[in-house]
């Protein structure tokens, strides 16, 4: 059964092609991508991500999804950064660092869609204020934004 019904699907698909300039790989980080699962690890949660973004990805030709086992693919993982299943990484010709671990469904999901198209544009929509509060930090910040159910 799809997550998203034939409406919502269209919407979606409508505002990819208005809104995403370049191409945008979605890096979708696993427990494991076959074989057998290790004690502890949250398959439920890690499945649901992978279907929500097969999905998105199948609304656009510019959206493209890759599946990595955080054990079977070390190398990527550890290049990446991601030490947590499930996680996105959002990529458009260049990391710009930005990362999701979970799932981004319920209001979440709105942000998946917002991330995808900030990515692809290559830059955020701050309002100036913003952006000069943003110059003035004397170096790269390590910023983590945590969410939970309502």
């Amino acid at each position: 059964m799809p997550f998203l019904n034939p409406q919502d699907a269209e919407t979606i698909r409508r505002r990819f092609a208005s809104d995403l300039e370049a191409p945008v790989r979605l890096l979708l980080f696993l427990p494991a991508t076959g074989g057998l699962a290790l004690p502890g690890e949250d398959w439920e949660i890690a499945e649901y991500t992978r279907r929500i973004l097969t999905e998105v990805a199948a609304l656009s030709d510019k959206v493209t999804l890759e599946e990595y086992g955080l054990l079977s693919h070390a190398a990527a993982a550890s290049r990446y950064g991601i030490e947590q299943v499930p996680a996105i990484v959002f990529l458009a010709g260049h990391d710009y660092g930005v990362r999701y671990l979970g799932m981004p469904a319920g209001y979440e999901f709105v942000t998946l869609l917002e991330v995808i198209i900030a990515v692809s544009r290559g830059r955020a929509e701050l309002a100036e204020p913003s952006r000069a509060a943003l110059a003035r930090l004397p170096g790269e910040v390590h910023l983590q934004v945590f969410v939970t159910p309502t």
